[in-house]
């Protein structure tokens, strides 16, 4: 299928200029600020009050932390063990943390949306995950058309783990790339050729799976702008339904791991916004609509269309279509979102494995939010998702004019007009096609728990490019 080229160039002028410490967004207000005074007893109630709104779908996040070995590069939540009976140990908490919050949600029982990620969600067996969805099976039911995905390392991916999900009714797939060079997997401790996530890939096409993704990451040891280009390029001629490019966070001092990556290894900082500044162009130059800052999905995917159409909604398990603001979060580490609050996990096996056995929930932190915090994440969501904000609509929403409620913030948007990274006209805000790579940027406008000077200083966040 041959696609209009749509190519977004965007200059290295640009990217120097706004690339700063900030959220990436996934939740507002920003993990950084919730408070380890909210407990397992703050969730027992939200999740009290959210059984009462029977009818409506939630969605589900389950983590699996497990891999057999650590990636150099890896910023994720992992475990890293050959013992079985502590993959067992761990699906036991999970069933019971299952049966937990379903005893909690009484008759609210709709499932719109169901995500593995990990660590190596396959890193589990089809007869561990088919015991987890069993168990869910028993307390939960999914909505016809319900998304469920889960993430996968092509290096231990079976055919028979993909014909399983496949059954399962599982309909997306996201596969870790990162690079197709050698030099650049060997220096990340991840070896894992063109030729296999080929050869998976033609496997999830021929069980019919939908969306399909790719995640690369650009900023990795031994990477060049030809180099990178050749990854991208190889990509393209896959054709994955969508892709994800993430930027590498190099923290050797809180990530031990990491030291293994020399840092005489690293592209320079020019060379990383080429990196970017390639992914871009190449992507849009090939088709794909750029979603979000960092993700691609062909013309005719699903997001592609939502986001066209302004129903595009974002959590922390990524872009969706389906539009279920509550979620439960299951496993060590998982975020949740009930009742206009946020609830994380312990992030420690045992402790989170301790707490369930004890209290029933492993919360250890969260935050309830207030009508501001509200307002302000419909908006940014608005942004992040859609690319635009339209004032009737948040008057609408929230009974406040955009002019009266952010006339503060509104007047700080003057540098993003100048650069033509955003307009205005009388329905509202858009953002152009080259400000959609610094859609992170225009949404600290309206962070009420940031100012410019913070930001510069904030080393919580990784930075925006």
């Amino acid at each position: 299928m041959t696609y209009e080229s749509t190519a977004t160039t965007v200059s290295i002028d640009l990217l120097k200029k706004y690339d700063r410490p900030g959220p990436r967004y996934t939740s507002y207000p920003t993990v950084p600020v919730w408070s380890n005074t909210v407990g397992a007893s703050d969730y027992r109630q939200a999740l009290a009050n959210a059984s009462r709104r029977q009818d409506e779908p939630f969605a589900i996040y389950c983590h699996i932390p497990f891999c057999k070995r650590r990636c150099y590069y890896c910023g994720c939540n992992t475990v890293i063990t050959n013992s079985q009976r502590r993959v067992e140990d761990y699906i036991r908490a999970l069933m019971n943390e299952v049966e937990n919050t379903a005893a909690m949600m009484g008759q609210r029982r709709r499932i719109s949306q169901l995500h593995f990620g990990g660590g190596t969600p396959n890193y589990l067996d089809c007869q561990g995950i088919a015991q987890l969805l069993r168990h869910m099976d028993k307390f939960f039911e999914f909505v016809p058309n319900a998304e469920k995905s889960m993430e996968i390392d092509p290096r231990v991916t079976t055919v028979q783990q993909l014909e399983f999900l496949a059954a399962a009714g599982f309909n997306r797939i996201s596969m870790g790339v990162q690079d197709f060079d050698l030099l650049v997997q060997e220096a990340c401790g991840r070896v894992q050729p063109l030729e296999l996530v080929e050869n998976l890939l033609s496997h999830c096409r021929r069980l019919e799976f939908t969306g399909i993704n790719f995640d690369l990451i650009y900023g990795l040891p031994k990477q060049t702008v030809e180099g990178f280009s050749k990854t991208i390029d190889a990509a393209i001629a896959l054709r994955p339904d969508r892709l994800a490019v993430y930027s590498f966070a190099y923290l050797p001092s809180s990530l031990a791991h990491q030291s293994k990556i020399l840092p005489e290894d690293l592209p320079t900082t020019g060379v990383k916004y080429r990196l970017f500044a390639t992914a871009v162009e190449k992507f849009t130059a090939a088709g794909y609509r750029q979603i979000g800052m960092d993700h691609f999905a062909l013309p005719e995917d699903e997001l592609t269309r939502a986001q066209a159409d302004g129903r595009l909604f974002r959590n922390f398990m990524g872009y969706t279509v389906q539009h279920s603001p509550e979620m439960v979060g299951f496993g060590m580490s998982s975020i949740g979102y009930i009742d206009n609050a946020f609830f994380q996990n312990h992030s420690k096996l045992d402790s989170y494995q301790n707490a369930i056995a004890e209290n029933q929930f492993a919360t250890y932190r969260g935050l309830r939010l207030n009508d501001d915090d509200l307002l302000r994440q419909y908006l940014i969501t608005q942004l992040m998702c859609n690319f635009r904000l339209n004032y009737e609509d948040l008057a609408a929403k929230f009974g406040v004019a955009y002019n009266d409620y952010f006339g503060t913030e509104h007047k700080q948007l003057g540098v993003f007009f100048d650069d033509d990274l955003l307009r205005e006209d009388a329905a509202g805000l858009t953002i152009t096609p080259v400000g959609r790579t610094f859609v992170r940027n225009i949404a600290m406008t309206y962070d009420a728990y940031l100012n410019g000077s913070q930001a510069d200083k904030t080393p919580t966040f990784s930075r925006t490019i």
